[in-house]
């Protein structure tokens, strides 16, 4: 059973001193990152493994957005 994850993961390199602040932006849909840090913690072919992740979250992203565009249409 997967857990919800209230807010983005993300701390960043920066931070180098404990306690770390994290994004807390609302995450990508079964991640925990947001939308911007996702591309950042899997960098665009880095290897085969995260190539294929890309290309599933990328799938992901073009089906919200076609849900979002949808329900926008039917809400206007």
């Amino acid at each position: 059973m997967a857990t919800e994850v209230a807010g983005c993961q993300y701390i960043g390199p920066e931070q180098v001193n404990h306690p770390y602040v994290m994004c807390g932006c609302k995450p990508f849909p079964g991640r925990v990152y947001c939308e911007d840090h996702i591309w950042t913690v899997y960098k665009k072919g880095t290897s085969t493994g995260n190539k294929r992740k890309i290309k599933e979250i990328e799938k992901e992203l073009a089906e919200i957005k076609l849900i979002e565009e949808v329900e926008e249409i039917i809400n206007a």
